[in-house]
């Protein structure tokens, strides 16, 4: 009973990794005047998610990735990347005190960083 706080707390952090809260910030961004910004989530979560339908990964580490690697190179600034790199660590550790596979975490974090990194790339192309 004394953990079900830690149990509770856990599940809140990764809700940071969510489809809805990436859907969130994907609405956030498209308020914005950067067409290509919101172009590189857009390619990224595509391409996310069909790796994940695919290859069967955790949702919440890659997706959880692509918001953390975008709002980073967005805001630029040292602080929010510190804070931001904590709270995706926080959710990787909540997925292992929660107990879901290791393989499907780290499966899904590799799918994140080869969707943001593709789409981050290929984007720029396109409009640059």
């Amino acid at each position: 009973m004394k953990r079900e706080w830690l149990k509770e707390f856990a599940r809140d952090v990764i809700a940071l990794g969510s489809p809805i809260f990436f859907l969130l910030v994907l609405v956030r961004i498209s308020i914005l005047s950067k067409p290509y910004f919101l172009s590189q989530f857009i390619v990224a979560g595509i391409i996310f998610f069909l790796l994940a339908l695919i290859f069967k990964s955790d949702l919440y580490s890659g997706l959880g990735f692509i918001i953390l690697f975008f709002t980073i190179i967005y805001y630029n600034d040292l602080k929010f990347g510190i804070f931001a790199s904590l709270a995706y660590f926080a959710l990787i550790g909540s997925l292992y005190y929660l107990k879901k596979e290791r393989n499907n975490i780290l499966k899904g974090i590799s799918f994140g960083v080869i969707s943001a990194l593709i789409s981050y790339y290929l984007i720029k192309l396109v409009f640059f």
